[in-house]
């Protein structure tokens, strides 16, 4: 804290005023402290329902009091109430967001994880073979324009990628389909 200030502590009914020379600012900060400890630790559980992070965060707010004084100290009571909302506040945010996260999370393991139909995952694994015959059948320049297609590419990253002009990508991507269910049909995967 900077040094050679008045302070002047202001909650509810009491007013206590400090001017501590350079050498007394660890005792301004000390006598601040003791003073509003618990009454924001009080306000930030308010806030955020579990006392071992209310305790948390209030020594994030006065570690913030020690390092970031306010300019004035005449309305220290309101600058450590908005400085302990905010940060009850921002410790909310943050545990709805870890747990939004961590449902979809968990949603996603439990989908990937969910034993298969055995009926299902084999029709896929089939579906699978055929669709890699068909694509060796096919020209290398049309099954890869599918690949790239199908991977997500957008017509300008596929025209990139296969250096050519990018307006003849949608001509060629009907080509190739054209092509794949040719294949696909003479295969007999048709019915």
């Amino acid at each position: 804290m900077k040094g050679n200030f008045k302070v002047a502590i202001t909650l509810g009914k009491s007013r206590h005023t400090v001017a501590p020379a350079e050498q007394d600012t660890d005792a301004a900060f000390e006598a601040a402290f003791e003073e509003h400890w618990s009454w924001v630790c009080s306000a930030l559980y308010r806030i955020v329902g579990d006392w071992d992070e209310a305790e948390d965060l209030a020594l994030e707010v006065f570690w913030r009091l020690y390092y970031r004084p306010p300019q004035d100290w005449s309305g220290l009571g309101s600058w450590l109430y908005r400085v302990a909302t905010n940060r009850g506040l921002n410790a909310l945010r943050a545990r709805k967001r870890r747990q939004d996260y961590e449902k979809k999370a968990g949603k996603l393991r439990m989908e990937r994880d969910a034993p298969a139909d055995p009926a299902i995952e084999t029709e896929r694994q089939v579906e699978r073979q055929q669709v890699r015959s068909v694509l060796a059948k096919m020209k290398p320049r049309a099954a890869r324009i599918l690949l790239l297609r199908y991977l997500g590419l957008s017509y300008a990253e596929i025209a990139s990628v296969l250096e050519i002009v990018p307006g003849s990508v949608g001509t060629l991507l009907a080509r190739a389909e054209r092509e794949f269910e040719r294949h696909y049909r003479a295969l007999g995967y048709v019915e």
